[in-house]
């Protein structure tokens, strides 16, 4: 589950209050962690994550499961990133498989076989996209968290951190994980979430939901070293204050993200295949929409 930097930022500067640079604790951790993010020029990631969703009714009992593996590297003074993902549908087998490059200010997907170029007008917008590390650091601070303790990752001495979103962030990422649950889903998407007049702070979203974040940061470096987060949802009419026929839906995502090789040489090269482009013939299948990314 990927944040945009400018979306995110942008929370932070509304509900963030001044913080006393002589402040101890998560608050000054999370300040050191944004620096160390911002003069990084190079680093890789590994991903994984599972999607569980259940849905109900008195005629139907469906599940969907699904696992998704991601890793990726970015290269920012060369203004070059490179992704690859592999999602399995755990019922059918099936395993769809995605790529993206970002190399001499062209960005190209790989769908399966099919190669696709987009014109790029601003690199640096898409290189953000890429370049996800500060974004996830920033939803970091804006999270409730605590130092609950240190701990061993990746070889390092780390300080562990738990804690939830504050409530604006939290109420963004039910509202990616409730429209995520209505993609293939054997119930109608409800009128109110169509027309856009749905309000989370109309429902008991947030009292029938959890999201919980877990951080290891590093002791000598602050970067962020690896980040878990646990979310699951359920639906209902009553919960959603809405009149629909009976039914109800539970969605679970549990990911973790490993960051590492910062500063580290990386060649990012576009497969001479790619050069062979064509038109994706269809758009992006709905079972990545389970784990809540507009991009695999």
């Amino acid at each position: 589950m990927k944040f945009s930097m400018a979306i995110i930022m942008l929370l932070f500067l509304l509900v963030t209050p001044a913080i006393s640079i002589e402040e101890p604790g998560v608050h000054q951790l999370g300040q050191m962690m944004m620096s160390a993010a911002d003069n990084l020029t190079t680093y890789a990631y590994s991903r994984q994550a599972e999607a569980s969703i259940a849905y109900q009714n008195q005629t139907l009992d469906e599940q969907f499961l699904a696992v998704k593996e991601t890793s990726g590297m970015v290269n920012l003074p060369d203004q070059a990133g490179w992704w690859n993902a592999a999602l399995t549908d755990k019922e059918t087998g099936e395993i769809l498989t995605w790529q993206g490059y970002l190399v001499n200010g062209s960005e190209y997907w790989k769908e399966d076989q099919n190669w696709t170029r987009f014109l790029v007008n601003n690199t640096t917008i898409i290189l953000e996209e890429y370049n996800e590390l500060p974004g996830q650091v920033a939803l970091i601070q804006l999270s409730d968290m605590q130092i609950v303790g240190s701990e061993q990752c990746d070889g390092e001495e780390c300080y562990r951190l738990e804690g939830t979103p504050i409530e604006p962030i939290m109420e963004g990422i039910l509202a990616l994980q409730l429209l995520a649950s209505y993609f293939g889903s054997p119930f109608p998407l409800p009128d109110e979430l169509e027309n856009a007049s749905f309000s989370i702070g109309d429902t008991n979203l947030l009292n029938n939901s959890r999201v919980a974040i877990t951080a290891w940061v590093s002791k000598n470096s602050s970067l962020l070293k690896r980040l878990d987060i646990d979310s699951s949802l359920t639906i209902s009419p009553e919960i959603l204050n809405i009149s629909e026929p009976e039914f109800n839906i539970k969605s679970l995502l549990n990911e973790s993200t490993i960051y590492s090789a910062f500063g580290q040489p990386v060649t990012i090269e576009l497969p001479r295949e790619a050069l062979n482009e064509s038109y994706r013939l269809k758009g992006t299948d709905w079972r990545w929409a389970a784990f809540g990314s507009v991009r695999p």
